[in-house]
């Protein structure tokens, strides 16, 4: 259910579906064909102009802020956990260039926490659909390579999802621990309301931010950048649901 979530629900399918209907109503005797028309047109404007996505995913974005480092206790021993976003196996390539780039800015954010605290673990997650190496090893490979000591880092290999990276954290280090999640902003909520169903006493550390404040937000010109940031609010929406209805 998680893969059709990914990849089947595009908005851009339901555009497609709207626009062969009206095709094929055109000249049919369709009572309400120009109602019809106008609200799918709007609901197109709405969705590939920039002002709507963006308002829609800084809603769920501006839900939790960055870490803020005064916040944490330094005796403290922390997990900071970073959470899966996809890689290749190019073997041309170095690690940092394997990841994804959404895997990347999270695995950075993981990086500057690690470095403003005397005592962390650095937590890799989730495997790898490419290749023979986890994302979890490529994203610790990328962690040493950017000066990260190799005995502070620790990796869950087998998760493919965000539930399964929430128990294979509770089932290797126990429920005692302090977590920092990094995830990206958008994913953050539904990522805390995970861990914290299964016991897991987490800060949250948002990366990736798809809105930020400095952006002119205006009406601007149909795009495909701003379909995709739809599709990424409407991907966002339906894992949440699906979530809350099925928690397992």
């Amino acid at each position: 259910m998680i893969d059709f979530l990914k990849g089947i629900p595009d908005v851009s399918l339901y555009f497609l579906t709207w626009g062969s209907i009206a095709l094929w109503y055109r000249k049919k005797p369709f009572k309400y064909f120009k109602a019809y028309l106008i609200t799918g047109i709007v609901l197109f404007l709405l969705s590939s102009t920039t002002y709507l996505p963006k308002i829609l995913i800084n809603s769920i974005e501006s839900k939790y802020n960055p870490i803020e480092f005064s916040e944490l206790d330094s005796s403290q021993v922390y997990h900071i956990l970073v959470l899966g976003a996809g890689s290749t196996t190019d073997p041309r390539l170095p690690s940092t260039m394997n990841i994804s780039s959404e895997a990347l800015k999270r695995l950075i954010e993981g990086i500057r926490v690690y470095t403003h605290l005397n005592n962390s673990i650095l937590v890799t997650s989730a495997y790898s659909a490419e290749g023979d190496k986890s994302l979890a090893r490529l994203s610790k490979e990328a962690a040493i390579s950017l000066g990260v000591n190799e005995k502070q880092v620790k990796m869950l290999e087998t998760p493919t999802t965000t539930l399964e990276e929430a128990n294979a954290f509770k089932d290797t280090f126990g429920t005692n621990k302090k977590i920092i999640l990094v995830t990206s902003a958008l994913h953050m909520p539904r990522a805390i309301e995970i861990f914290k169903d299964k016991g897991l006493d987490v800060i949250a550390a948002p990366a990736d931010y798809l809105y930020k404040d400095g952006q002119r937000n205006r009406i601007s010109f149909p795009s495909s950048n701003s379909i995709e940031l739809m599709n990424a609010y409407h991907i966002t929406v339906l894992k949440k649901w699906y979530y809350k209805i099925f928690k397992k």
